[in-house]
């Protein structure tokens, strides 16, 4: 049988020949969609590994990025979000560990940063409370969604400052000889 024959133009029932051209149609359909499918988007690079991303430098309190920060509901940790591209959308936050924190009514903001620098600490006031955390984050996350949760996150367990001894966390991917 011929392409003309089964799309209906060599003769043949009518009803025949309508539900061949359906038939037809709808294998093309489905053929082009596949090959679409395998060929993918025209131009994109492909997605980087998660090995590959570069943890961002914190852009810190007076840049343009800083959107503020709040205590997580985990006990103990402060989260600072940033705006890296300026895009209006959270994108990037950091998560210190709390060290101190000391009533505010006791304790001038002068006093607390003089303090803070002493110990090499970071400080959040937040009235009736003045935070001390460790100076460099515990956490970094890229990529942050409309609930605040992190698409990419790196661990730095010493909280020494990117220095290339962050690891990539993850709960989808456990390391090898983990039960």
């Amino acid at each position: 049988m011929s392409l003309r024959e089964l799309l209906g133009k060599g003769g043949g029932s009518s009803i025949g020949s309508a539900m061949n051209r359906t038939t037809v149609h709808w294998i093309a359909a489905g053929l082009l969609a596949f090959l679409l499918c395998l060929a993918g988007p025209s131009g994109a690079d492909p997605m980087p590994s998660q090995e590959d991303i570069q943890i961002p430098q914190e852009p810190g309190w007076n840049a343009p990025e800083y959107r503020g920060w709040e205590l997580l509901s985990v006990t103990g940790l402060i989260a600072t979000f940033y705006d890296l591209d300026l895009d209006g959308k959270l994108d990037y936050q950091v998560i210190r560990k709390i060290i101190r924190k000391t009533p505010k009514h006791g304790t001038s903001i002068k006093q607390a940063i003089e303090s803070a620098r002493i110990d090499n600490l970071t400080v959040y006031v937040s009235y009736p409370v003045i935070y001390f955390t460790s100076k460099y984050p515990m956490f970094y996350c890229l990529g942050v969604d409309l609930r605040r949760n992190c698409v990419n996150i790196w661990v730095d367990v010493e909280e020494d400052g990117l220095n290339g001894n962050e690891t990539m966390y993850t709960l989808s991917a456990p390391p090898r000889g983990v039960r």
